[in-house]
């Protein structure tokens, strides 16, 4: 079976939620979808300050911690990150940066490639993140495998690069039916590429 690897990095719970349902949607087209986290030492401060960060807080903390060995295992990788400022977080951007021997390999060249992210603000905003993450793909030689176009789905909000959810802006807005809808298209047509 064919291994894809989701990691997120997620502060207010919503890209644990997305994570954790594209995993189950993988395992629902007979792929080994699994879920990492990366590294967050001020995750508890978070925690601390912001009721939606407490409310996934032990479920954050009790997944794996990514590695490079987590990518090299992989036929697909797939990163959800909040959306900073236009872009990812420091903590996923620390943990892509430990990747740098990995690039000049070219261990990761041809392995499939998707991505996700939460924001406050717009789709636009969040699309510049989508776009961090493609450009880290693409220097590793990954295939990056679009959202694309889908006129059957009635909220044509999504950027074809990837899935865009919005969260407020207290990151309060938890993902809802719509974007579960757009998530099962996407499955379906990440899982296209590693069934076996």
């Amino acid at each position: 079976m064919k291994r894809c690897s989701i990691i997120i990095h997620s502060v207010s719970g919503n890209c644990f939620i997305i994570g954790s349902y594209l995993k189950e949607l993988m395992e629902q087209r007979s792929v080994d979808a699994r879920l990492y986290r990366v590294e967050d030492p001020d995750l508890h401060i978070w925690a601390n300050k912001q009721e939606t960060t407490n409310d996934f807080y032990e479920d954050i903390l009790a997944l794996p911690v990514a590695s490079l060995s987590t990518l090299l295992k992989s036929d697909m990788v797939i990163l959800g990150s909040p959306t900073r400022f236009g872009n990812i977080t420091a903590e996923m951007k620390t943990f892509l940066d430990t990747t740098l021997p990995l690039s000049k390999e070219r261990s990761l060249e041809t392995k499939f490639f998707a991505c996700f992210t939460s924001c406050s603000h717009s789709t636009c905003e969040g699309a510049h993140t989508l776009n961090a993450l493609i450009y880290w793909s693409q220097n590793m030689g990954m295939l990056h495998i679009p959202y694309g176009v889908h006129e059957e789905i009635e909220n044509l909000d999504q950027p074809v690069a990837g899935i865009v959810h919005l969260a407020g802006k207290e990151d309060s807005i938890r993902p809802s039916e719509q974007l579960g809808q757009e998530m099962e298209v996407y499955a379906d047509i990440l899982s296209a590429y590693i069934q076996e």
